[in-house]
This record gives structure tokens, sequence and C-alpha cells, in this order.
């Protein structure tokens, strides 16, 4: 946070008590760990599943934050030390942000799905680089907490903000909205992420389309027209919108799509019936569905089709999506941070694309799909036989992904499947499953923490000792 707020301030912001401290006192930034540099910033104390945030206003006092915002009472030994108190601290967080964001005048455009938003995120954000100085939330900062910190971390003089929303329930998209007052909207999909948690497809849909509800009548909605569920609730729409895919009925539709190596394609655009061809160097053809929404945007904010080219060759990817690595021995598709059904096949679909060696296919636990696992597994299972010579499932509920491998006939050649019940069993076995050559996709939903499998094929990769 770059514009200064005082202690007095930040209280009204907020509907909050200064109980003590220096009204006149300014923060500069916004911090919610202690074990962070939080010098000169308020410190938000978040009650989370795991800790409590009033426990350390004492070490943030401690290492130079000039005040906190509480929920509760906490003890300080520094009368200056500012404590504001508040109904709940994620909320103050929510309206800080709000109001940050009101004072820098952009434009922003809210992006959701249950999958390919963070990838469009960082395809939209590259393209209106070339002629805008745009902002984009870095990493996973995408939640009820992460997104304000996003926007207080954001400095001015940004002509627009491309923020990725992530929703785990009813409501959150819409609470997002209520921050960031979206002017524009990208919906990317709509399917089974999350179900477990939500409940049922259309919940999904309806969590989504809040961000659709949420656009002002002169704003703009870009939809994928390729999913049906997102055609279905297209009519949440009260501005005008603009459709993008592989569909015929598409507005910006992709077509004539060409490979040019293991991780490019080239590909010819309709956007409104003016006729452009593109190139694009990220793998997997659904990236050429996520780059539509790009090039929309980009028309659609007056940009050329050689500014939009420029943007779609230099876009920056946020880490652990399909990160394609060439070891000694071993290429690695790193794809670990998040998984569904939906994203599990586009990754076997890139899998079955890139190298000449055995494709073997790491996979982990699918989580939040509820009762649904099993099922979702399996059909993974069967789909991974058809893109994959080696199936290494990990995880309680992966024994449903090597089972739908097992019962699934394939006559071209021997499928191997093995199952490990933790990663740490999976990775004691790997340098005996695999071979110089092979090429490795590993993937899984986040709370797996499948980066320590990527760690661990790197460096086995890089070994010279291969038999």
């Amino acid at each position: 946070m770059t514009l200064l707020y005082t202690l007095c301030q930040i209280a009204q912001i907020v509907d909050g008590d200064l109980l003590q401290g220096n009204p006149l006192v300014q923060a500069h930034s916004v911090a919610i760990d202690s074990r962070t540099d939080v010098t000169g910033s308020l410190f938000c104390a978040i009650v989370g599943e795991r800790a409590d945030g009033h426990d350390f206003v004492d070490v943030a006092e401690a290492k130079g934050a000039v005040g906190a915002l509480v929920q509760k009472p906490v003890t300080v030994s520094d009368p200056e030390f500012g404590v504001i108190l508040v109904e709940s601290t994620t909320d103050a967080l929510g309206l800080l942000a709000s109001d940050y964001l009101s004072r820098t005048g952009v434009d922003v455009i809210g992006i959701t799905g249950s999958v390919g938003k963070t990838s469009t995120k960082d395809l939209v954000s590259a393209v209106l680089n070339q002629r805008f100085k745009t902002y984009k939330n870095p990493g996973n900062l995408n939640s009820h907490i992460g997104l304000p910190l996003a926007v207080l971390q954001m400095e001015p003089g940004y002509r627009y903000a491309v923020l990725e929303m992530a929703m785990r329930a009813e409501g959150e998209i819409r609470y997002l909205s209520r921050i960031a007052k979206p002017k524009m909207g990208v919906l990317t999909d709509i399917s089974e992420s999350h179900i477990g948690v939500v409940g049922s497809l259309k919940k999904i849909g309806l969590s989504k389309a809040e961000l659709l509800e949420s656009l002002p009548e002169d704003g703009i909605a870009f939809l994928c027209w390729d999913s049906e569920y997102v055609r279905k609730f297209s009519s949440f729409a009260r501005c005008p919108i603009v459709t993008y895919g592989f569909h015929e009925e598409a507005d910006c539709r992709a077509y004539d799509i060409k490979k040019v190596d293991e991780t490019g394609y080239e590909f010819k655009v309709d956007y409104f019936g003016s006729k452009n061809q593109f190139t694009l160097y990220m793998p997997g053809v659904h990236q050429v569905q996520n780059s539509l929404a790009a090039i929309s945007v980009g028309f659609q904010l007056g940009l050329s089709a050689d500014e939009i080219q420029a943007g779609l060759s230099n876009v920056s990817l946020s880490p652990m999506r399909q990160e394609v690595t060439k070891t000694r021995n071993l290429t690695i598709i790193n794809d670990a941070y998040n998984a569904s059904v939906k994203s599990m096949k586009a990754a076997l679909d890139l899998l079955s694309e890139i190298g000449d060696g055995r494709k073997v296919a790491i996979l982990g636990d699918m989580l939040e799909m509820g009762e649904y696992a099993p099922q979702a597994h399996f059909e993974v299972g069967r789909y991974a036989k058809t893109k994959a010579d080696v199936l290494i499932a990990i995880g309680s509920l992966s024994v449903h992904t090597k089972r739908g491998w097992d019962q699934t006939e394939y006559p071209e050649g021997e499928r191997l499947s093995f199952w490990f019940e933790d990663k740490e069993k999976a990775i004691d076995c790997l340098p005996r499953l695999l071979q110089s050559m092979d090429v490795c996709l590993v993937k899984a939903s986040r709370g797996m923490e499948f980066e320590s499998v990527v760690m661990f094929l790197r460096k086995l990769g890089d070994c010279g000792d291969w038999g």
C-alpha cells in the first residue's frame, strides 16, 4: 500500500474504534504474517484455521508495525502502538482494500472460472501491458483474504487491474466483487471443481455467475462459449457480452489450429468477422482457448493485432501451471498447483503431445469433490490410460484412479499402473519405476503439496547414474 493512511483514517474506513495509539501515525502497508518484514505496516490479525493472528500482535509490534487491526482484546507493551478494534478483521481488510482501490482510479477486470482462470489472468495482463500499465494479483492471492492483500500491494499509476477471483462457497465471488468493483469480467468455465464443498454443479454455476451479476450495465462480460454451463448462466449478465472459444457461434473464434512444436501453436481467429493469425508458445491446446479471452479483451479495448501478438509472446505464467522442464534424463511437466477432472484431462492431453519417451502420469488426489470423488477419480484413470504409458497414483482417493485405469481395455502395448498411499512412499520407488527419457506429468490438488515430488524428479533427472 503506497497511499499512506493514518490510524484515524483506517479506523473510519473500517468502522472500527481506535483504542490506543497516535491517530496521526501513518501505515504504508498491510501485513497478516508477523514472520515477514512488518516495519511501518498495519498488522491485520486474521483468525485462521491453523493460527490466530491475535497471538502474534506482540511480535508484529516488536518488529516495527505501527498498529494492528483486531477483533478481540490484545495486550501490547507500547501505549503508542495503534490498536483498532473491529467486528471482523477479515471484513475490515476488505473494506480497506476497496477504499484503496477506489482511490487508484484503475478499471478492474475480474476473472473467475472452475479452470483456466490463472492462465487467463496471465494472458490478459500480458496483452494489455502492451499499451496500458496493467496490474495482476500475484501468485495465489485470489481469495477473500488474498485478493485484498493483492490490491493493497498495488502501486498507484496502473490503468487496469486484472484480478483473479477464487471461490469455495456461494457468496464469495459476490464478496470479492464488492471489494474490486469490476468494470469487466471474464468467465472461463463452470465445471466440478469444489463440488464437494459447494454441493452441485448448479450451485457452482450460480456462484461463478455472481461475477456477471456484479458487472455494471455499461461493463462487458467475456464468456467462454465452449462451456455448456457458461452458456446457460450467460443471462445473469446485465451488460453486453463477448463470447470466445472454439464454438462455431463464438464472437471470437479460433480455427485452423496447427502445432508449431511441442509447446507452440499457430491459429487463426475470427473476431466479429475480422480475421487474424496468432502464435502462442504455451503448452496445451486449452491455452489457445484461454488466449482467446485475452485476444477478445485486447480487441475490445482497442489494441491492434500486432500488440496482441506481442503480448501473447511475452506471457509470464504463474508457477506450477504446466511448467515444462527438461533435465538430463527426464522431461517434467509441473502442473501441481490444483486439479479437477477437466484440468486433469487437459494435462494428460499435454503429456501425450510432449517428447518421444514413455509418458508417465504421476497423479494425486483431487480434493473437495465430496461424494463425486470416487467417480471423478475413476473417470480420470480411464482417460489417463488413453494418454499415458505408466500411471503412478498417489493418495487415498487415487486408488479409484488406478481402478479406472485397470478396468479400461487398451489394445496398444503394455500399460503399467502403481498405487501408493502417500507421496513419500512413491518417491522411494520412483528411481526403480522410471526410465531415462521418460516424460513425467505431476498433477494433484494443492493440498497434496506435490512440489516435493517435482523437486525430487528434477534431482533424479539430473543424476548421471541411470544404469
